[in-house]
């Protein structure tokens, strides 16, 4: 997007708003989309590291004999493959270029992009929390059986998910959700100003 010609047309479009400045727009959504790459980036090696670790596991559970823990080794396994190609699948997705946009056009797709974004955060128990929740809880307990410590673990870890998916609905509602809120409001201004 060419933000010269972003702000010319929205000094030409809004001469009466007093809203955010198309500069701290620009500046609050980069700053928000670079937070994104840089944690797809850290979970994206996690999730490389995570992979490789449950499926030595896996091989190891094979080589024992004991199939209900390789079963779960995969599982954990297979998520951490995965995360990576659905963290850019859903990034790509999100910020897709847009070269040649209006101003309201732009606006309008950084706006869907946030709530996109949003949505992925709210639903984080699903995709993200659940899959390594229920391998390392069916893992420990085809390794352990059901003992006290077994127990304690599985719930340490069930509430460290219960933490994860509070903090991400809370950063889902913060930043991305106050961002489409505030470009919606910019929208609005350009729509109230349009002849």
């Amino acid at each position: 997007m060419d933000w010269d010609r972003m702000r010319t047309e929205w000094r030409e479009a809004t001469p009466a708003a007093t809203l955010l400045t198309v500069e701290d727009i620009r500046q609050r959504d980069a700053a928000l989309w670079k937070t994104v790459r840089r944690r797809d980036t850290l979970e994206s090696i996690a999730g490389v590291f995570v992979a490789i670790f449950f499926a030595v596991m896996a091989i190891g559970a094979v080589a024992k004999g004991a199939w209900v823990q390789a079963g779960f080794a995969l599982l954990v396994a297979a998520w951490g493959a995965e995360l990576p190609f659905r963290l850019r699948r859903n990034r790509r997705q999100a910020l897709g270029p847009d070269h040649g946009l209006d101003l309201r056009a732009h606006l309008e797709r950084r706006r869907d992009a946030a709530l996109a974004q949003a949505r992925l955060l709210e639903r984080v128990w699903l995709w993200y929390l659940a899959p390594p929740a229920i391998g390392l809880a069916g893992l420990t307990l085809a390794r352990d059986g059901a003992t006290t410590a077994a127990l304690v673990y599985i719930g340490v870890v069930l509430l460290m998910c219960v933490v994860l998916a509070w903090a991400n609905r809370h950063a889902a509602r913060t930043q991305f959700r106050a961002h489409a809120d505030a470009l919606r409001q910019q929208i609005a201004a350009l729509d109230a100003n349009d002849p």
